[in-house]
């Protein structure tokens, strides 16, 4: 194998790929990248076994070839490159890497058990990258980073009325997001991993399409030259529509930059913010934020509100709150809210296509 590239496209390639591959595997190969040459298209690809980043690009080919190089290694030493023209020539035990007075020399990879493409070739169903880009921020927040979780570490994608729904859990928060895209059909759902998700996002960029291909085992998703493809994850998914409140008789809004500051503010006299409740005191105009420490003391603030319904005092895990009031990334909120230990409903003012389900800690 032998061939030239400019260093930009390469690293670009290789940091693609390689963040599909894992260094902690008993199978060696799978911290590896394995390069196809075929003419002038050369053929990056990365995999742990259950997610795989394959990136094809145009080369200057002097010699077809198959070589499996050290994934971590191989990227960082093209991204030190100077600009310009990246030589890569295979001998027989090493690759050369070479760009103006520069040169590396890599040892290769062994064995032939590097595993074979699982995704799926052909046309997708194609829809708008920035409103999948924006979903998976508002959603994939919500997955389990439990691994012992299982299907709650990932997003339930399905088919609802026309369109997409994403909807992600870790039983404490649950954010739902519907994008106008027919690209599966109605009632069908599957759930990918959210760290897929989240390297998809990564890879979705400036792009303005990505098309989506569904089997029963695994998921694959193209985006211009780069597939990344997942196995999905097997089990039973909550019924989510059953966990959304039918009736929420108070409702509170308020500037959402505003609460956000405030938390930030009230949550620096904890010493463990994540273990101490932040309290949300509502009455007729104003809403008041309060964190209460026995080493500390305590802190308040009070932000202007537009509240309906009766006064009342919730409880609620000060990051949970505010990671939901990012997702909105609307000017105002609102939560709605029933008992002081019921789920509360959290939307952006006018932004009925998400929505973020929050439970309360107890008094």
């Amino acid at each position: 194998m032998k061939f030239r590239c400019e260093r930009e496209v390469l690293a670009e390639a290789f940091g693609a790929a390689s963040r599909a591959s894992t260094g902690r595997a008993t199978n060696p190969t799978l911290s590896c990248l394995r390069l196809v040459l075929a003419g002038e298209n050369l053929r990056v690809t990365g995999t742990d076994g259950d997610l795989t980043i394959d990136v094809s690009l145009t080369v200057s080919g002097m010699k077809d070839g198959v070589v499996l190089v050290p994934a971590k290694l191989t990227s960082e030493v093209v991204r030190s490159l100077p600009s310009g023209a990246v030589e890569f020539d295979l001998g027989e035990d090493k690759v050369d890497i070479s760009a103006g007075r520069v040169n590396f020399t890599v040892p290769i990879g062994a064995g032939d058990d590097f595993p074979k493409w699982s995704g799926t070739v052909g046309e997708g169903a194609p829809m708008a990258t920035k409103d999948l880009s924006e979903a998976l921020k508002q959603v994939v927040r919500a997955a389990s980073n439990d691994d012992a979780r299982g299907v709650y570490t990932g997003v339930l994608m399905t088919g609802v009325e026309g369109k997409l729904r994403l909807v992600a859990t870790d039983s404490y928060r649950m954010a739902i997001r519907d994008i106008s895209a027919n690209v599966i059909p109605d009632e069908a759902s599957f759930v990918v991993p959210a760290r897929a998700l989240n390297e998809l996002q990564r890879l979705l960029g400036t792009a303005e399409r990505v098309s989506i291909n569904i089997t029963e085992n695994d998921a694959t998703f193209e985006v211009g030259n780069i597939r990344l493809v997942t196995r999905l994850l097997k089990g039973a998914f909550a019924d989510y529509k059953r966990l959304i409140p039918p009736n929420l008789p108070n409702t509170l809004k308020v500037s959402r930059e505003a609460m956000i500051d405030a938390i930030r503010r009230v949550k620096l006299v904890a010493r463990d913010p994540i273990g101490t409740p932040l309290r949300l005191q509502v009455a007729g105009d104003a809403v008041t934020l309060r964190m209460v420490t026995p080493d500390n003391g305590e802190a308040t603030e009070q932000i202007d509100a537009i509240s309906s319904g009766s006064d009342i005092e919730i409880r609620f895990n000060n990051e949970l709150l505010a990671s939901g009031l990012e997702a909105c990334g609307t000017d105002e909120i609102t939560i709605q809210t029933s008992e002081p230990g019921k789920l509360a409903l959290i939307r952006g003012v006018d932004q009925n296509e998400f929505t973020y389900l929050l439970m309360p800690l107890k008094s």
